[in-house]
């Protein structure tokens, strides 16, 4: 006998929130097993005839593509996840790792000192994606330079996926997509406590994490506990005595409370706080100004929120939140160059290394520090009403972020001020989700936006459509708008270096907004709608974006001799690809996953990216194509369950070749392309009431990486590409209860 599940309804009830229901397909690039707090969550579900359910699709809830919860294989708009328990079997223990399990996304490392990064997605970078947390904003400026591995997977259930952007519930400058963390929602009391260490280059990283869930007042509110830290020394690659992987102590504390006094009423709220030093260069048991190259942060990162869901009747509800962020940074970016350190060898000055000499090396590395704030507000709402075809959604967005940049040296005296900048948008946006037939889907929308960057207000219209043509096949298409309006973007906060010479990025004054236009068309097919064992995807996209802005070659300034960038308009650009998945599932044993992605990405005319004629050289360089932006790329892996104590993955991630600009020696480089292969193997002991997992693996088994690193007190930081680590052994144990 089999039970048939239906949902009628657009809105889920919140009991079924984290569920996930068994090992079918669905969203094609999400993982099969249970989870532990999906399997207690599953225990309190009452269902009938619960013993002949069967896993006829994977049930997993999702909300970010029209912010109401939908079943996966339902929702009009594609949506990727990935579950905790995903993350968890790969030892990822950031956002940063967790978010490469998705095919066509990719982390980057920005920086070979400081190691900052970005995400990459459908060929565009980090500035054309929003991440969200809990459907919100929350990564500022200066945020987005660091951030990415603040966010611990501790307090994440899932990490849902829209690409391109279809959806008009976001900003316009979505255009690759929303990255959305959606935090537990406890059900039960209960959590876990993990532990680990990461070795690369005999360096431990040594890692620790928790969460404590308490459910109260009957079921109808719950509080999640939430802390992650890590530690490790510098890491040198090379053996020049420059780091490649910074010094580095974080801590992550977090809470989140919920409250249902009604059965239409749902309050909550967050806050974390996030502690980081980082450091990288050499010369580590001195003081930043006194090493050859140093880049160095101390983080105070704030940021929390709290919402009201109301349910006025049956058709009609609402939410209204607000969220925020705050960051003190005090950060050193220089150092002394190539001015001898060392007392012993030949060369060597003392009066260079002191700052009270004026004149000396040392002199201007005292006043190389720096201190940032970067306060960030957001307020949301949306309104929901549902007819017996439609769900329109109406809300309006407000945010508001100021951005204050001192130079300071290093008895924290102010020398200058870089930024003293406030940046606000509000936007309105409709959207009306039209089920035209059983089988057809329209996303109707727009948004206006009205920036203070900007003279006149923005229209940006929105369409998708989800057709099931057969019951094994459905077809989706969206055309989406947006803009970039100028301002204070994370790579203006993280400051590039070459040797210990700081480079500067300049707004031109003439610099006007991108305004970009995405179209994506695709297919997903299951061999069959009640038992799935194998399934396809793909996804074509082109966006186009007019105005596209560029930072052009490093000048110097001819009154100062400081070096700078200018940020001006190009042509425009093109970027075009697609992406393809298969799942294979041919028992509850075993599951083989594939993706391949193929991404061209072209300014519209060849753009100068190198020029030191300035300087009295001859070379300038120019080119059609972005840096550090493979075409290929690709992911594969497969999970083994041989028996319900032991579980096997091994993943292979493909990086292919592209251009790299070696600015110090003027020359555009071709990469070689990568094959990153991981392993790991977990083993469950279940004591009845608790639960243990011991994972042990290895990353990067055949240690495929940059090789031609740069070396020494002249390198050039931003000459960096490919996988972030070297090959690293991890052990983790999480202790569940």
């Amino acid at each position: 006998m089999t039970t048939k599940l239906t949902i009628h309804s657009f809105r889920l009830g919140r009991a079924a929130r984290t569920l996930v229901w068994g090992a079918a397909l669905g969203g094609l690039g999400a993982a099969a097993s249970l989870s532990a707090q999906s399997a207690a969550t599953a225990k309190g579900l009452e269902v009938a005839d619960q013993s002949s359910v069967t896993a006829l699709e994977r049930l997993q809830v999702v909300s970010t593509a029209t912010r109401t919860e939908r079943l996966l294989s339902e929702v009009p708009i594609r949506t990727e996840v990935v579950t905790q328990e995903d993350m968890h079997m790969r030892g990822t223990f950031n956002f940063s790792q967790a978010v490469e399990l998705f095919n066509g996304v990719r982390v980057e490392s920005t920086c070979q000192n400081c190691n900052t990064s970005e995400v990459l997605m459908l060929g565009l970078g980090g500035a054309y994606n929003q991440i969200l947390f809990d459907g919100a904003p929350l990564m500022s400026a200066l945020g987005g330079v660091y951030g990415l591995e603040q966010i611990p997977t501790a307090f994440v259930d899932r990490i849902e996926i829209v690409k391109g952007g279809s959806s008009a519930l976001y900003g316009a400058g979505a255009v690759s997509g929303v990255i959305n963390l959606v935090p537990i929602q406890p059900l039960r009391n209960g959590g876990f406590l993990q532990a680990g260490v990461d070795v690369q280059k005999g360096e431990p990283i040594w890692l620790a994490d928790g969460r404590l869930d308490r459910v109260f007042a009957g079921g109808k509110g719950g509080l999640s506990l939430v802390f992650q830290s890590s530690q490790n020394d510098p890491i040198d690659y090379d053996g020049d005595d420059y780091s490649e992987i910074t010094e580095k102590e974080l801590g992550v504390v977090g809470a989140q409370v919920w409250f249902a006094p009604t059965a239409k009423t749902r309050l909550r709220a967050n806050y974390q706080y996030t502690w980081e030093e980082r450091r990288g260069g050499n010369r580590f048991d001195q003081p930043e100004y006194l090493a050859n190259i140093a880049e160095s942060l101390q983080t105070k990162y704030h940021r929390g929120g709290v919402s009201w869901e109301q349910d006025v009747t049956a058709d009609f509800d609402f939410s209204i939140g607000y969220s925020f962020a705050y960051i003190e940074r005090d950060s050193f970016y220089g150092g002394l160059g190539d001015v001898v350190t060392d007392p012993n060898a030949p060369g060597y000055d003392p009066d260079e290394l002191d700052p009270t000499i004026a004149g000396s090396a040392a002199s201007d590395s005292f006043g190389q520090y720096g201190y940032t704030e970067d306060p960030l507000h957001y307020i949301d709402s949306q309104f929901n009403y549902r007819l017996e075809k439609h769900a329109f959604a109406a809300g309006i967005q407000y945010k508001w972020e100021k951005v204050r940049d001192y130079n300071r040296d290093f008895l924290g005296k102010t020398l200058a001020t870089f930024v003293d900048d406030s940046f606000s948008n509000v936007g309105f946006y409709l959207q009306d989700e039209w089920t035209a037939t059983p089988t057809l889907s329209v996303v109707l929308g727009g948004r206006v936006d009205k920036s203070s960057e900007l003279d006149d207000a923005i229209f940006s219209p929105r369409v998708a459509l989800a057709y099931e043509a057969t019951p094994t096949l459905k077809l989706r298409a969206s055309v989406a708008t947006g803009f970039r309006a100028p301002g204070v973007f994370d790579e203006d906060l993280h400051v590039d270096t070459l040797g210990a010479d700081q480079i500067r990025i300049r707004n031109d004054a003439a610099l006007k907004e991108e305004q970009t236009i995405t179209g994506m068309v695709g297919l997903e097919w299951r061999n069959d709608p009640a038992n799935a064992t194998w399934g396809f995807d793909v996804t074509a996209s082109l966006t186009d974006i007019d105005d596209t802005f560029l930072l052009g070659p490093t000048l110097t300034d001819p009154v100062t001799g400081d070096l700078y960038q200018v940020r001006s308009n190009a042509s425009g650009s093109r970027v075009e690809g697609v992406e393809a998945n298969w799942v294979y599932i041919p028992n509850s044993q075993l599951r083989f996953e594939l993706g391949a992605a193929y991404f061209q990405s072209r300014y519209d005319e060849a753009e100068d990216i190198f020029d030191d004629t300035d300087v009295g050289g001859t070379t300038i360089i120019s080119t059609r194509d972005y840096l550090i932006t493979p075409e290929w790329s690709g992911v594969a892996q497969a999970i083994w369950t041989p028996m319900p104590e032991f579980n096997v993955f091994l993943g292979v991630k493909y990086v292919g070749a592209m251009d790299a600009l070696h600015n110090r020696l003027g020359e555009l480089r071709r990469t070689p392309d990568f094959w990153v292969v991981d392993f790991g193997f977990t083993r469950h002991f279940d004591t009845g009431k608790h639960h243990i997992d011991v994972t042990l693996g290895v990353k990067n088994l055949f240690d495929e990486r940059q090789k031609d690193l740069e070396r020494g007190a002249d390198r050039d930081n931003d000459y960096v590409y490919g996988p972030r680590f070297a090959r690293s052994f991890f052990i983790t144990a999480k202790y569940l209860f």
